[in-house]
């Protein structure tokens, strides 16, 4: 058996990222429930209800924080007060000489503290290759070097460049275009990620799940550069030769900024049409009329993906459990007109 559901974050236009995993691990058949990222403060309620009522314990087996902005690890200081956690995963930057607000090295102190405070047990030293749950879920990324390399360019202290250039990618990012529905594919053509998505975005864990012979892909909000990596990795350890993942979780809210037309190849397969064989989740604000991007939202879609977005309800895949009266089935999104 095994659920993912995506908590709606934020309010209008605002988006981020509170994903359950709940699943029968393998060889112990045990129920298990893992939390990556809990999008802002509030949504702490949110999760912590949702836990409760549909798994019916107030116990997290893992909670990770992919990286710490805000909208992934605010949320998460509320689901410790509230819930029993085993244990917290998450990457340190004051481990690796980093204390600047520029990399949130305090919000990770202190979301660490209060872990600690309340029995749970931290990891900071897990990278690349290491898994939980007897295998059911593995790191693809990111490994120790690059992690600490990113940590140096997104810190001013070190690198002026890497500031500059986060500044820059902001800024492009706030262009705003109202999604066109449209009635045929437009054509893929090169999908490229024009100036990169940020450090700290890269650094961001992405993790492969492999429950009862289905695969889900979870991105946090990586980029090229870091889901190149993933790529890497799972080619080498053979966890991708299993499937293509059944559901994969679109990263850094559709954003074009973090995927091209080879890693879209490599980790989501080639373009095979509409098929709907599979599905794509993306956390997106209620009202972000500009998320997923057009270009993005249409790759996903002519690789056979079902491209599903929150806009304020919690959305569930599921396989080998049961339909939830009063849930009704998710409609994709159709093709989507590309940005003029």
């Amino acid at each position: 058996m095994i659920e993912i559901e995506f908590i709606p974050v934020g309010e209008k236009t605002d988006t981020g990222d509170a994903i359950l995993c709940h699943f029968t691990e393998p060889v112990t058949g045990t129920q298990r429930v893992m939390l990556v990222d809990g999008g802002f403060t509030d949504t702490a309620d949110a999760i912590v209800s949702h836990v409760q009522h549909y798994y019916n314990t107030s116990r997290i087996d893992l909670m990770v924080c992919t990286h710490p902005d805000d909208d992934h690890i605010n949320g998460l200081f509320g689901v410790l007060e509230q819930l029993q956690v085993d244990r917290l995963l998450i990457h340190r930057p004051a481990s690796y000489g980093h204390t600047s607000d520029d990399v949130k090295a305090d919000k990770v102190d202190d979301l660490i503290a209060l872990a600690r405070k309340q029995g749970v047990t931290v990891i900071t030293n897990a990278f690349t290759g290491a898994t939980f749950f007897e295998g059911a879920v593995m790191i693809a990324g990111p490994d120790e070097s690059f992690y600490a390399s990113l940590l140096n360019e997104d810190d001013p202290s070190t690198s002026f460049s890497g500031r500059f250039g986060a500044v820059l990618r902001a800024s492009a990012q706030a262009l705003k275009n109202v999604l066109r529905p449209r009635a045929t594919d437009p054509g893929e053509g090169d999908l490229t990620d024009g100036d990169g998505t940020t450090a700290r975005n890269n650094t961001s864990i992405i993790l492969d799940v492999q429950v009862d012979g289905y695969r889900v892909l979870l991105t946090g909000d990586a980029g090229v550069p870091a889901l190149t990596r993933a790529a890497d990795h799972l080619a080498r350890s053979g966890r991708s030769a299993v499937r293509l993942p059944d559901l994969f979780d679109v990263p850094h809210h559709g954003s074009r900024h973090n995927l091209t037309t080879e890693v879209m190849n490599r980790l989501a397969g080639p373009v095979i049409g509409d098929t709907g064989a599979r599905t794509a989740f993306v956390s997106v604000g209620k009202e972000a009329e500009d998320f997923p991007r057009p270009e993005v939202a249409n790759a996903f879609t002519r690789r056979g993906y079902k491209v599903c977005s929150t806009r304020g309800q919690t959305i569930r895949w599921h396989r080998g459990t049961v339909k939830r009266p009063g849930w009704t089935s998710l409609t994709p999104l159709p093709w989507l007109e590309p940005d003029a």
